[in-house]
């Protein structure tokens, strides 16, 4: 009879074995489910998150300029060319160039305008100026590439509220995170 009960012992004790190694699969498997799973809730959330971002930008980054040269108004002037291509105006517009130097010296001098409201179009800034003048979707303004001292930093809101300040380099900041302290 101690034969049998030995038998039975080992037997429940391969049995409890072989249990307790499917429950460490499961609880293996379900580990690497659960973090899967945060992995995939990360990816969704920086993607929802990119959305967002791109959709705040959309108006923004359909605002751009650059330095050119041509007849406004009758008379050569140098500038600045400013587009606004989405479909909505731009608020509390401001615009500044410090004075600067061609390389050949000639000085180019500050620009400091402003607009309220600028709708979708083409705009010229000057030094003349205080304020932008439309330029005709016909004209031609010769754009002056190559010096960084011809270009501006263009502030403004656009229609969702959002401030926004594009710099000499061109990049395309939120106001909030361009006028942090440096």
């Amino acid at each position: 009879m101690d034969f049998w009960v030995d038998i039975a012992e080992i037997i429940g004790a391969l049995a409890t074995s072989l249990a307790l190694f499917f429950v460490a699969k499961a609880t293996r498997h379900s580990r690497q489910t659960v973090e899967e799973s945060q992995r995939m809730r990360r990816l969704e959330a920086e993607r929802d998150e990119r959305a967002i971002t791109t959709a705040a930008r959309r108006q923004a980054g359909r605002v751009a300029f650059w330095p050119v040269r041509g007849t406004i108004q009758g008379r050569t002037q140098w500038g600045i060319e400013l587009v606004n291509s989405s479909e909505a105006p731009v608020f509390r517009l401001s615009i500044e160039r410090a004075e600067g130097a061609t390389r050949q010296g000639k000085v180019i001098p500050e620009i400091k305008a402003t607009a309220k409201i600028l709708p979708p179009g083409r705009y010229f800034f000057s030094d003349a100026q205080r304020w932008p003048s439309y330029v005709d979707p016909h004209q031609t303004l010769e754009p002056i590439p190559g010096n960084i001292d011809y270009m501006a930093t263009v502030r403004f809101m656009d229609s969702d509220g959002l401030e926004w300040v594009r710099g000499v380099d061109g990049r395309l900041e939120s106001g909030a995170v361009a006028q942090s302290p440096a």
